[in-house]
């Protein structure tokens, strides 16, 4: 270790500002709940359609239900993710004065590191609302059996 990096002061200062159950709901909730609602819209919406492997043109009867479902599951799972990107859009707000400088300098000493998790927890939970909310306009416009 050189002697520009050697440490004086704490290698994350605002690392107090983000608990261990924070940081992995920033991290992991949006991903989480975009692969929840991909599982559960799959089987919801693909099996009365798909009992067997010949295609019914209409649902089984007594499952047309598993379409309102599915929605109902992307819906909350989408809320999921955007509660968590605005989670971290709020954490990120908090620490942004943590220390700044170029990545070489931050990366060696291990400053930024409380911004760095919630900056990613913005981007994650930004986007995987974002790609729930597109599986929704695909449930919305393609036909049920036929599509």
């Amino acid at each position: 270790m050189s002697e520009k990096s050697s440490l004086s002061h704490h290698p994350a200062p605002a690392a107090d500002q983000l608990s261990t159950g924070m940081a992995a709901f920033l991290l992991y909730t949006g991903p989480a709940a975009w692969f929840v609602q991909l599982c559960t819209g799959e089987i919801l919406t693909s099996w009365p359609c798909f009992p067997t492997l010949k295609r019914l043109d209409e649902p089984l009867a007594g499952y047309d239900w598993t379409r309102t479902a599915a929605i109902v599951v992307l819906l909350v799972c989408a809320a999921l993710a955007a509660a968590s990107g605005v989670a971290a859009w709020h954490k990120l707000q908090s620490v942004m004065g943590e220390r700044e400088g170029g990545h070489a300098d931050l990366i060696e000493i291990g400053h930024g590191r409380t911004r760095f998790v919630a900056l990613w927890g913005t981007i994650l939970g930004v986007g995987f609302t974002v790609a729930t909310l597109v599986t929704l306009v695909a449930f919305i416009l393609v036909p049920r059996c036929l599509g």
